[in-house]
């Protein structure tokens, strides 16, 4: 199993440069509520940024383009699936197992890399699906290899709520660290 930009310290996650940030800005210590100041300015909410992921689409099960900045402000665990694949099966049902102790606000999507959507439609027949279940695209692909080249499935891919990726894993994940992820994911 591969694990990419996380580690684990003292069971906090902690994300070490994914984003190329360096540490926040210190906070001026308070003033004396008594001494004269200019009133604040107003607060102006700032429009909402859209991480790397945010930036991508794929296809939903009837052919059309979905941005994932459909699933901004949320965390998602994105899985990398096959119908034929069998650790591929075997993960979707670790993680299906869990929903209930999942965030509410956390956005489970499955992308599989089947031929085609007919396959995947008929597999949801007799199988659960995820909140969002789409075909993974070649822009989506080519995101991955630029974290993990490997052909390797399952991968599960957990993204914070600002769109970047927190770790990408290969192959089945136990139920021990999906539940960590999902918890940590902010």
């Amino acid at each position: 199993m591969t694990r990419v930009c996380v580690t684990f310290m003292f069971g906090l996650l902690l994300i070490a440069g994914c984003d190329g940030g360096g540490a926040p800005a210190p906070v001026p210590a308070s003033t004396d509520v008594n001494a004269a100041a200019d009133p604040a300015p107003p607060v102006v909410a700032q429009p909402a940024q859209l991480g790397p992921i945010h930036k991508l689409t794929v296809t939903d099960l009837e052919g059309k383009q979905v941005s994932l900045a459909k699933f901004a402000g949320r965390p998602m665990i994105i899985e990398i699936w096959a119908t034929w694949c069998g650790p591929c099966i075997a993960n979707r049902r670790t993680v299906h197992s869990l929903k209930e102790r999942f965030p509410a606000k956390l956005a489970v999507i499955g992308l599989s890399v089947d031929s085609g959507s007919e396959v995947v439609r008929k597999f949801f027949q007799s199988n659960p699906a995820n909140e969002f279940e789409g075909m993974a695209s070649p822009e989506f692909m080519e995101f991955v290899r630029t974290i993990n080249a490997s052909n390797m499935i399952p991968k599960t891919m957990y993204v914070d709520s600002k769109g970047r990726v927190a770790d990408l894993s290969e192959g089945t994940q136990s139920a021990a660290w999906l539940q960590a992820m999902a918890k940590n994911l902010k």
